[in-house]
């Protein structure tokens, strides 16, 4: 068996959740005694570590390169867009054992439909992002009847997983319903609850001071200045509270601008970039996390990882899937900096209790996977 991780998009902000999971998922069907071999890419390989068992293949794409091609005028970025989708299509379809694969798994449409211009399916696409682009603009016919070729394309050669109810909704409003909605796994043999002074000590965090903590990338659709601003605006008595941000990103120099500019720098602290299987330390350390999303959210593996660690959540209300399952997580509007600075205080004065984990057992990752092996078996390549 083959699996394939999105590969296509190595950018400078960290590492995107569907790649965790993708690589999460290749360990745990190990543990299902199959034979898998990753594909995978990106600038942050530090999160590949622990995967005995997986042959890893990396595919190379300088993250200088990325932000050159970012910062060229359209024609150019354009032809280095598609330099660097052709470059990974080449190296994906020259795997050697590509040809001799039971089962190909893709981490998006947009790569799935890639590899379909050089083999035929069936391939398993599990697709962690939005589907924006998928949806007709009405702009133009031509552009309309083309999406409409490429989507019927998806339907006869694809497997379609969604990772939340809320994107197989509008999936299925696209023209391509997914085969099954399953949620990501998280590992609870390494998300789990600990204790609080402990996991300071290990990370070095103040033992006597509050943490507020975010993790994910420092992107317009994070919001993170909401954060802020709110963080900022706490009253006096919380000046002992320390605000810790996780993450990389393109707006991380104006995030700690802004930081300085709020009076806030003093007690706020930015790490670059911190390896999956350490933020378990830093979940328990702190007293909330903050998923402050102005964007909708497809599942949000930072808030299940929370969640699963014991530590206390708020979110906003682009995070659906977690609402829907973990209905005490309490939740506030996009830019209300005011309800935001008041959830936390409450938080921080233990209004805001850990919210129940008894659904937990539901994300690990050996049942995810069986869930996958299961769907595996209606898109094998070859007859048993």
């Amino acid at each position: 068996m083959i699996m394939r991780s999105q590969s296509g998009v190595p950018g400078g902000a960290g590492v995107p959740g569907g790649q965790i999971g993708m690589v999460q998922l290749a360990r745990a069907l190990t543990r299902l005694d199959m034979d898998v071999e990753l594909f995978v890419g990106g600038p942050r390989m530090g999160y590949l570590s622990g995967l005995e068992g997986v042959t890893t293949t990396y595919f190379e794409w300088p993250a200088w390169l990325d932000g050159l091609i970012k910062a060229s005028p359209a024609p150019v970025r354009i032809l280095g867009q598609n330099l660097r989708r052709r470059r990974w299509l080449d190296a994906a379809t020259s795997l050697p054992g590509l040809a001799l694969a039971d089962v190909i798994h893709i981490q998006g449409l947009e790569d799935a439909e890639s590899l379909l211009m050089r083999l035929s399916g069936p391939l398993v696409v599990t697709h962690w992002g939005r589907v924006g682009r998928w949806l007709p603009r009405g702009l133009s016919p031509d552009d309309d009847q083309s999406l409409l070729h490429r989507i019927q394309r998806i339907r006869e050669n694809v497997k379609l997983i969604a990772i939340g109810e809320a994107q197989g909704e509008v999936l299925a409003a696209a023209g391509m319903p997914p085969a099954e909605v399953i949620p990501p796994g998280i590992d609870l043999h390494h998300f789990k609850p600990g204790d609080r002074a402990e996991a300071r000590r290990h990370v070095e965090l103040p033992a006597d001071s509050s943490i507020v903590l975010f993790v994910g990338r420092l992107a317009a659709d994070k919001n993170v200045e909401t954060l802020l601003r709110a963080f900022a605006r706490l009253p006096p008595r919380s000046r002992r509270t320390r605000l810790l941000i996780i993450g990389d990103g393109p707006l991380r120099t104006q995030l700690q601008r802004l930081s300085g500019e709020l009076g806030i720098d003093a007690s706020t602290t930015f790490l670059p970039f911190v390896p999956h299987r350490n933020l378990p330390w830093y979940y328990r350390a702190s007293d909330i996390a903050v998923v402050p999303s102005n964007y909708l959210e497809t599942f949000c593996m930072v808030a299940l990882e929370a969640i699963a660690c014991g530590c206390p959540l708020i979110v906003t209300d682009q995070v659906p899937e977690i609402l829907r399952r973990f209905p005490t997580v309490p939740s506030v509007a996009p830019y209300e900096v005011e309800a935001l600075r008041d959830m936390l205080d409450a938080a921080l004065e233990d209004h805001v209790q850990p919210a129940d984990a008894t659904q937990m057992a539901d994300y690990d990752w050996s049942g995810v996977a069986r869930r996958y092996a299961d769907l595996y078996r209606t898109a094998l390549r070859h007859a048993a």
